[in-house]
């Protein structure tokens, strides 16, 4: 992200005139359809969306050695539940310990913030 500074010097009341994100595109190939019932993360899913389509109960489990900076976003688009289960040697953190979507079209994102570590936010119930 580039913020550009509208004249003067960076004081206690700075101006900006224009924030510019870096440019992002979610495009076809990052939406990935998912009609099983098991899934282990893996380094392609970085990025992704993954939109599960079963009607039964889901379970997407963490995996090491996806590295810090490794996130992507579940959406349950079927009757299933997703759960996000913590893979071995991995800690898996969430809100209130909440780690399953709490309906059809319920979204959650898993978050790598270090090392085989993952925390999930989102709708979850």
């Amino acid at each position: 992200m580039t913020i550009k500074k509208q004249g003067g010097v960076f004081g206690r009341h700075p101006e900006f005139s224009t924030v510019e994100a870096g440019s992002f595109e979610l495009t076809p190939a990052a939406v990935v359809t998912d009609a099983t019932t098991s899934r282990t993360l893996s380094a392609a899913d970085n990025g992704k969306v993954i939109y599960f389509t079963s009607g039964s109960a889901i379970t997407v489990t963490t995996a090491t050695g996806l590295g810090v900076g490794f996130s992507c976003t579940l959406i349950q688009g079927g009757a299933g539940a997703i759960t996000i289960a913590q893979g071995t040697s991995t800690t898996l953190s969430a809100y209130g310990g909440f780690l399953d979507t709490a309906g059809q079209y319920a979204a959650a994102t898993i978050i790598s913030p270090a090392a085989d570590t993952f925390i999930a936010t989102g709708q979850l119930a």
